[in-house]
Order: C-alpha cells, then sequence, then structure tokens
C-alpha cells in the first residue's frame, strides 16, 4: 500500500521558484567577503595562532566556501611551519651570500657518484669503445686489440671477468659500439666499411653492405666505402641506427632491411653528405641523435659542427659551425633537454654551443689535452655537471676526468690516473654510475652506494665461484659390462667404432653362428651410348657381329676342351716344320743348315765374356 501511494505523493509535489532579482542582490551583497584573501592565516605570528586555536577556526567558519573542522588546542599547521623555516633560510641566505655558495657547491659535488671504484681488465691495448645498454645490465668494451668483450653485471663475481669475448672484424680496430634501445642488438664500428650486428649472445646475424669505392656520386653506394668511425641508434626507434665514415657520409640505417637470404642489410634508408667551407668532401668523425629524436649532428675532421633536423631532406644544414674547433673533433652530446651542444676537439678545448646561435660558443674551457681521437665529453642525467677526460702526455702529467659546472665551467671534481690517459666516459642514467676506458686496456666504474644503484654494486660483494674442474669424484670399483675385450671394436671397414648396442647383437649372432644377410647389388643402369660410367657397351648388333662371336665362341670351346696345353701346342709342330711361315722362311736359301751359339764351360765365378752384352764387351783395336 505504501508503494501504491508514492506516485501520488510525487504527483502531488510542486517545483521550487527561484526569486531571480532576490538571487542576484545576495550574490552583490556577499560579493566583497569573497574577495577577501584566504590565505589571510598565514600572516598571523604561530604564536597567537597556538593560543587561540579555537578563534582561528571560527574564522574560517564564516566563509561557507572553506569548510574545515574545528582545530584541537594547542595545534600548528604545517604549512606555517614551513614558510617559517624557509624564512629563515632565505634571511641566512640574504646575510652571507658566500655561505650559499659553498652549501650549493657541496650539494653538487655529491651530485658525483664517485665515492666508490670498481677495477676491470679488458687487455693490454687501450679501449677505443665503450658503452652500455640502456637496461644497465651490460656493457661492451672494444680495443685496439680487435677485440669486442661483453660484461653482465648479473653474472660477473668479484674476479669482474668478462661474460664473452668476441674477434667480430678480425684484423681491424674497434672504433664504435652502440646498443639498440631494448638491448638486443650490438652494432659494431670497425676499420673496414662494413657494420656488424650481432645478437645478445654475441653471434653475428647481420651486417651492411659495402659500397662501390669506384662510384664517386654517395647517393647511388649502397654502404660505406671507407673506415666507420662511429654508430649511434635512435633514442626513439630501436630499429633505426646512425653511422659515419671517412667516405664523407653519414647513413641511416633500418634493422627492417635485412634479408634472411644473404644476412645482410642491402642498402640504406638515408645518406646525408659533409662538405666543408669550399664545398669538397670531409670526413665526419662523430655522430649523434638528440635525445629528444629531433637533430642529427656531426662532428667533422675540419672542425666543423653540422646538424640536421630529422626526417628532412639533408640537403642543406641546419646548423653550421665551421671554425668550431681549430683540429678534428673528438666527440659531441646533446643536453638533455636538446638546445645545448658539448663539443671536444684535438685543440684541446671544451666548448659549449646553444642550437639557436652559431656565431660564438657559449663556454669555452682551455688546457685539456687530447691525445685520442675518441676522447668523450657530455652531461650528467640532468644536466646538472659536464665531464670530459684528459690525456697523459708523460709520466709525469697523470691523465684526468674532470667535472665542471655547466654555466660559467669552473672546476667541481677531478680524478687523476697516473701515467695513463682517460679518453672513453659514460655517464649511464638509469646505474647513475660513471665507466672509464683507460689508455692501459683497464675500464674503471665510479659508483656511490646511497645514490646509485645495481651495476656493479651487486658484483663486488658477490663471492668467487669455485672452480669445479679440479674436483674428482673417486669410487672403489666401476662396473662396466661393454669395457670388456669382446665388445672393443676390431677396425673393421664400413662398420661401427663405438660399443653399442649393434655390436652386442652382432656378438650374440656370431655365437650362434649366424652371419650377417648379404645384400645383393643392384642392377646396373642401361647404357644408352657407346659407354658409360666405365662400362661398354656389349656389342652385336648387327648380323656380322653376331657371327663373328659366333664362330669364335665355337672355336674356342674346341680348344677349351683338351686340357693338356702342351699336347695342344706340339700337334701344330709337324705343320710347322713342313710349311714354315715366318722365321724359317727367311734362312731357307741363305742358311739350310740351323747354327747356335756354343756356350763356353767356365768356373761360376767367373763371367762369360761370350755370355756379356755387346756393350760391355771390351775393344779390340
Amino acid at each position: 500500500m505504501e508503494d501504491a501511494d508514492m506516485p501520488k505523493k510525487n504527483s502531488e509535489k510542486k517545483a521550487r521558484v527561484f526569486d531571480l532579482q532576490a538571487v542576484m542582490a545576495q550574490a552583490l551583497s556577499n560579493a566583497p567577503k569573497s574577495e577577501e584573501p584566504t590565505h589571510v592565516q598565514q600572516s598571523v605570528p604561530t604564536s597567537s595562532m597556538s593560543e587561540s586555536g579555537v578563534s582561528s577556526s571560527a574564522v574560517s567558519d564564516d566563509d561557507e566556501d572553506d569548510f574545515m573542522p574545528a582545530l584541537p588546542p594547542g595545534f600548528q599547521p604545517q604549512n606555517e611551519a614551513g614558510s617559517s623555516s624557509s624564512q629563515k633560510v632565505v634571511d641566512n641566505a640574504d646575510s652571507d651570500d658566500s655561505d650559499f655558495d659553498e652549501t650549493e657547491a657541496i650539494s653538487i659535488i655529491k651530485l658525483i657518484p664517485a665515492a666508490c671504484e670498481a677495477k676491470i681488465s679488458h687487455g693490454t691495448q687501450a679501449i677505443s669503445a665503450l658503452r652500455v645498454e640502456p637496461p644497465g645490465v651490460r656493457f661492451a668494451s672494444g680495443g685496439l686489440d680487435y677485440y669486442v668483450k661483453l660484461f653482465d653485471f648479473q653474472k660477473m663475481d668479484m674476479s669482474m671477468r668478462h661474460d664473452k669475448e668476441l674477434l667480430p672484424a678480425e684484423s681491424h680496430v674497434i672504433n664504435s659500439l652502440a646498443f639498440s634501445p631494448n638491448g638486443e642488438t650490438l652494432v659494431v664500428a670497425s676499420g673496414e666499411a662494413i657494420i656488424r650486428l650481432l645478437d645478445r649472445a654475441g653471434k653475428q646475424w647481420s651486417e651492411t653492405v659495402r659500397g662501390d669505392q669506384y662510384i664517386v656520386d654517395l647517393n647511388i653506394t649502397k654502404g660505406h666505402t671507407a673506415t666507420v668511425n662511429c654508430v649511434e641508434f635512435n633514442p626513439l626507434n630501436k630499429n633505426e641506427f646512425l653511422s659515419c665514415s671517412d667516405d664523407g657520409s653519414l647513413r641511416l640505417w633500418s634493422l627492417e632491411d635485412h634479408k634472411v637470404i644473404t644476412k645482410c642489410i642491402n642498402k640504406h634508408r638515408k645518406v646525408i653528405k659533409t662538405k666543408g667551407a669550399h664545398g669538397k668532401r670531409v670526413s665526419p668523425q662523430v655522430c649523434t641523435f638528440s635525445p629528444d629524436g629531433k637533430w642529427i649532428a656531426a662532428g667533422c675532421d675540419d672542425g666543423s659542427i653540422q646538424a640536421w633536423k630529422y626526417g628532412s631532406q639533408y640537403v642543406n644544414v641546419n646548423y653550421l659551425v665551421r671554425q668550431a674547433h681549430n683540429g678534428s673533433i673528438t666527440s659531441i652530446a646533446f643536453s638533455p633537454d636538446s638546445k645545448r651542444l658539448l663539443s671536444r676537439g684535438f685543440d684541446d678545448t671544451l666548448k659549449m654551443w646553444s642550437l639557436q646561435d652559431t656565431k660564438k660558443p657559449l663556454l669555452i674551457k682551455t688546457g685539456l689535452e687530447n691525445a685520442f681521437k675518441s676522447t668523450d665529453c657530455g652531461f650528467s642525467p640532468r644536466a646538472e655537471v659536464v665531464f670530459t677526460g684528459t690525456s697523459s702526455p708523460n709520466k709525469d702529467t697523470p691523465g684526468t676526468l674532470q667535472f665542471f659546472d655547466p654555466t660559467t665551467f669552473d672546476l667541481l671534481y677531478k680524478i687523476d690516473f697516473p701515467g695513463v690517459s682517460c679518453h672513453r666516459v659514460q655517464w649511464h642514467p638509469r646505474l647513475n654510475q660513471i665507466i672509464t676506458g683507460l689508455s692501459d686496456g683497464t675500464i674503471h666504474v665510479y659508483y656511490d652506494q646511497t645514490i646509485s644503484q645495481r651495476g656493479v654494486m651487486s658484483c663486488v660483494t658477490k663471492p668467487l665461484k669455485r672452480n669445479r674442474a679440479s674436483e674428482v669424484v673417486r669410487e672403489d670399483m666401476v662396473l662396466s659390462p661393454l669395457a670388456l675385450d669382446m665388445f672393443q671394436p676390431r677396425g673393421e671397414e664400413g662398420e661401427e667404432k663405438e660399443v653399442t648396442g649393434w655390436r652386442i647383437k652382432k656378438y650374440l649372432r656370431m655365437q650362434d653362428n649366424k652371419l650377417r644377410p648379404e645384400f645383393r647389388k643392384p642392377a646396373d643402369m642401361p647404357i644408352n651410348g657407346k659407354s658409360a660410367n666405365g662400362r661398354v657397351a656389349a656389342s652385336g648388333g648387327s648380323l656380322h657381329s653376331y657371327l663373328a662371336k659366333q664362330i669364335g665362341t665355337a672355336r674356342n670351346a674346341e680348344f677349351l676342351k683338351d686340357t693338356d696345353v702342351r699336347a695342344s701346342i706340339l700337334k701344330h709342330a709337324k705343320d710347322a716344320e713342313e710349311n714354315p711361315l715366318y722365321i724359317d722362311k727367311a734362312y731357307r736359301k741363305t742358311q739350310p743348315k740351323k747354327i747356335f751359339q756354343d756356350t763356353s764351360v767356365e768356373p761360376e765365378d767367373q763371367d762369360d765374356e761370350e755370355l756379356q752384352p755387346v756393350f760391355k764387351m771390351p775393344r779390340t783395336k
């Protein structure tokens, strides 16, 4: 019944009526109160608020929009405590500017993960290439000894041994290494014109084609024709990578162009030519992508920096600095925001450039010794620090790894390497660890236990693996029936040489006097011509050959019937004397009586001169 009465009650209800003029008048009257600032409470001292906590809540209750429950007596809001503390910091900073600068410098130095060090050996030759994969699980190193070594942080222990040792390009120096963004592919650039592509196991699964060096137009050549200096993967595309070579070109390649039959990438996607001030060809020494993937930059051997916008026609240069350095450029690096460019040259300088200004650099740092064409430079993951390595000209001057302020290029921190040069440096953003390659073939990894993670930190505490090759299992007696002499192979040709079940069955058959079944030789194929496969075709295809064969067979049958061969020959002696055909016919008239040679009787130990050959007879005159 109650449910039935509900529709009646709803139908009897009337809609609510609003007076528009009354609402507008009320809004105008409340307008000045709503314009009052809501943070008026922050100007009240904390002491007064603590004494009258209830009154503060009462003031806030007057405003219906900012409703909050009453605060308990003696409660202090956190925002006011934070604001007061921040005021103290600002006041202290204003009173003493020098102290504030020192605290700021100390905080930047603490961002450099150089508290601990781990040493890894690559070989005896200098490190020429060094790269850590983006996930931070592995890293690869290449040297002047032609070897590429893969290190896996998950497999390494305190011995710091490499996981795999490869020789991808035989007798060619490794110039550059690059991992794909997912870490599945490792690209190797060496002294030859071919780029090798390796999988995670270190096996080569593809390579780029070698271009024709006799073709002048670089657009027509399908690949590089000279030494490949540098390779870099697109940070936004795992299937695309960039390479530069001494042939004066940069080339974009795609892993999707790999051909399964030839196991090769038969052609590049794009060609970018680098030209000097007079329009002649110059060799790019380094190349890189910007972090946002919108720029492609190259440093050339004439000291120029050239950059193009990604996806353009690559005909005209979008950013060009002709005299960036007085010598060849060894490294270029984009800032994390892709607005600044850092360059390192053979003129012992480090320069920072803006992509909006090509006339002069933003900052210059001189006096940085550089003796390697692969000396790196770069930014920290958040661009708080700029770093580069220096070379050691002699044993007294150490090589260094230096860190600078990116706004002033002031030296913040320095690591010395006595007697060796530091030229390969990479700061991994995920691991927050710095990996350096030195000229003595060693790799130094720097980390901080408070700000670094994973990487080499898990290796330095992992105990050494036991050498199980020296362990021997000793037993008193080993029962092996197949080791008996009767089961050993006896060198039979065409039979199995190992002791298997087949040999055991053969031995059992021999005991039962059962021989192996002999397989019949299959019939020969018919001969279509006169001969085939060493066999001559049978004669008798005509009537004459058939009759000759029958007559010869009959005569042979009569001759073979007589088993006494001597008697069968002597029965023709009388006919030969009466009717000679060959020898006696010539001597019948001149020598009817036969004269034979008389042999003299001499002792057996002396030689008969009459029996000696004519050429051994002594001369009489």
